[in-house]
């Protein structure tokens, strides 16, 4: 500093040499890496690129972190308080994300995770680790994210330039170079510290805004406590002493202004963010998404690059309805009847009630091109509702965008070479294999089948099987670890509509019409929960244990929707029974079904019996043993039990 230098020469020097510091180590070891990659004959147009296009997006993630420390550097004037400042530019938008999206989601039964991200957008590091997921898709650097650190980089190198230029000499030693920075930061870090610490607090004392406020007056104490407690060790800090903790006390009220205001805005929803929909008018098009709607459990989705995506991000990529109204008025009526529901206070009412509210995904495109989603609890046994499904549901737009099968990403697996392509039908139990040609055979048949499905006549069907395609890839690895493969499982539900499909199953010779053969069968356990008899006698016991009934539990209705499906009882009212009766076997054998084929789905439609457990013991020298294995569990549709396997199987006292 004591150079007759100017400030300008003095600060390019030392920014060169930190660059040039990056640029000649990494240069050298990849000129190296490249002479001795040639001499083996493994250099090409696409490694040089690679290698190009690698040094430029790293260097471009250097130049941010870079210039982001020298900010640091030039706004501090201590390396401890240097080293806290680098640690709160790198995660400050980071937390900030993370508590609001929390705050969302606290405040607001509508809301939805889908299109939202906690990665930071002014953050080397975030850009960065965007870029490097999209490079590793599609081998090709994203623009908009080079873009964005180019951006980042210069903008931070010309307020670390600004800085330096204006930066007192005497600021060596102080906590921070700019008085006017000192109340900023205070404020911006004790707020969101607060708002977390708010956070921490609803977790611990269960504080659910949806359903009860209790707990906010300990809420609202943590906050404050964490408030007071950020402001005065960043004003120790600024002084290095401790009795100018509660030094500056306007900046704690202030903190405490802005916090409270953040709050307040999350509670009453002042920004109308819950029951928002748009108008008809201003929207282009909508995906609605229901949560694992007939969809197999190992079913997985892909783009048109083979990556993996969320069953949300899959329909926000391929469904556009356009029958917006239907959605928008569903959207009305559900939002409506679900805020009806006192969640806590009509637990009986709830319980003994036909409803069934079941969870999906509306995502609004508008035509200004902003997107819009939010959460939305639909119940499904209400027929208004049903017949506003039926023509959502119902429309090409929404099988397209939401059942693989149907999907042009599976007609381009099939017609390309670089696939393996494999198939079985069955219950998850017996299976058929199906080949290559069998299986587009089957895919045109399907498609037929599937535009006749709508959200009844599905609802009230019970899968006759599942057809499982099986895709691999081998993907090119390293020198060391060799080719890898990657794979897709894509599950179809088959109905016994589904005319067209069963027909071209059956010509194949993958579909017999039954769900086990008894000839396979040496023996049948069966085991009665009786769970509405103990349910009933539960009930007693609480109510002559203390005088009123403690068995409801308005958590498990929450997350079980409105129906409960399994019980812990005090009272033991299972029974067993075995069968070895070829006839009786018959019978049970008629009526049973995989317990994997039929599970209890969005559309509340035909389930298994909960109080029944059924266990198929197969014959030694039987192909299913061979194939499968010694046992398989099964069960009985509801209202489908054989009458002596109730009479066999009823608790009595």
């Amino acid at each position: 500093m004591g150079m007759p230098v100017k400030r300008k020469k003095r600060f390019l020097v030392i920014w060169l040499n930190g660059i040039l510091l990056y640029i000649l180590p990494y240069l050298t070891g990849l000129l190296a890496s490249l002479l001795i990659a040639a001499g083996n004959g493994a250099v090409n147009g696409e490694v040089l690129y690679n290698a190009a296009m690698a040094f430029l997006g790293n260097l471009l993630f250097y130049l941010g972190v870079y210039h982001m420390a020298v900010l640091a550097v030039m706004l501090t004037g201590n390396i401890v308080i240097t080293g806290f400042a680098i640690l709160v530019f790198g995660l400050y938008e980071y937390a900030v994300r993370f508590t609001l999206q929390r705050y969302q989601s606290l405040f607001f039964q509508y809301f939805t995770y889908y299109g939202t991200s906690e990665s930071p957008v002014l953050s080397p590091f975030g850009l960065y680790a965007e870029l490097m997921v999209d490079f590793n898709r599609k081998n090709i650097l994203n623009g908009k994210y080079m873009a964005g650190m180019l951006l980042f980089a210069l903008a931070t190198g010309l307020v670390s330039y600004f800085c330096y230029n204006k930066r007192p000499a005497e600021a060596a030693g102080r906590a921070m170079t700019f008085e006017i920075t000192k109340p900023f930061i205070k404020v911006f870090l004790a707020v969101p510290a607060s708002l977390m610490a708010g956070l921490s607090v609803a977790g611990t004392v269960n504080f659910t805004p949806g359903k009860s406020m209790e707990g906010l007056g300990w809420v609202i104490f943590g906050m404050a406590a964490v408030l007071i407690i950020a402001c005065a060790v960043i004003q120790v800090i600024y002084e290095f002493d401790i009795k100018g903790a509660l030094h500056r006390k306007r900046h704690i009220f202030i903190s405490g202004a802005i916090t409270a205001l953040i709050f307040l805005v999350f509670r009453y929803d002042f920004l109308g963010y819950d029951g928002y929909i748009p108008k008809q008018d201003k929207i282009e098009s909508v995906a609605f998404v229901p949560e694992y709607y007939e969809d197999p459990s190992y079913s997985t989705r892909f783009d048109e690059q083979g990556n993996y995506v969320s069953y949300q991000d899959y329909s926000g990529q391929y469904m556009y309805l356009t029958n917006v109204a239907d959605v928008c008025e569903l959207a009305e009526i559900s939002m409506r009847e679900y805020e009806k529901i006192d969640w806590y206070n009509d637990i009986d009412e709830i319980g003994e009630s036909d409803a069934w509210w079941s969870y999906a995904t509306v995502i609004y495109r508008l035509k200004s091109g902003r997107e819009v989603a939010r959460s939305l609890w639909v119940n499904v046994e209400d027929s208004q509702t049903a017949g506003l499904l039926d023509k959502i549901m119902g429309s090409e737009e929404f099988k397209k965008g939401y059942f693989t099968g149907v999907s042009d990403n599976i007609e381009n697996m099939l017609a390309s070479d670089r696939y393996k392509v494999s198939a079985t039908f069955g219950n998850t139990v017996y299976q058929e294999k199906m080949g290559r040609e069998q299986i587009t055979e089957f895919l045109e048949a399907y498609r037929k089948d599937l535009a006749s499905a709508d959200f009844t006549n599905i609802k009230e069907s019970v899968p006759a099987g599942i057809v499982t395609l099986y895709f691999s890839e081998e993907i090119g690895g390293s020198a060391y670890m060799g080719s890898t493969t990657r794979s897709w499982d894509v599950g179809i539900n088959i109905y016994p509509f589904f005319k067209e499909s069963i027909a071209c199953l059956t010509r194949n010779g993958c579909y017999t019409g039954v769900q086990l053969k008894w000839e396979d069968v040496e023996k049948i356990q069966v085991m009665n929960g009786n769970y509405d008899i103990a349910e009933e006698l539960q009930k007693q016991l609480d109510e002559s244990a203390d005088g009123e009934n403690t068995f409801d539990d308005a958590e498990l209705i929450m997350e079980m929707g409105t129906h409960q499906n399994y019980f812990n009882y005090d009272i033991d009212t299972r029974v067993y029974a075995e069968y070895t009766d070829q006839e009786q076997i018959k019978e049970i054998v008629s009526a049973a079904y995989a317990s994997e084929l039929v599970r209890q789905d969005w559309d509340n439609g035909k389930a298994l019996d909960r109080n029944y457990s059924v266990i198929v013991y197969f014959k030694t020298d039987s192909p299913m043993t061979r194939n499968y294995g010694t046992s398989a569990e099964y069960g009985f549709l509801e209202g489908q039990i054989p009458g002596f396997v109730k009479e066999d199987t009823l608790y009595k006292e």
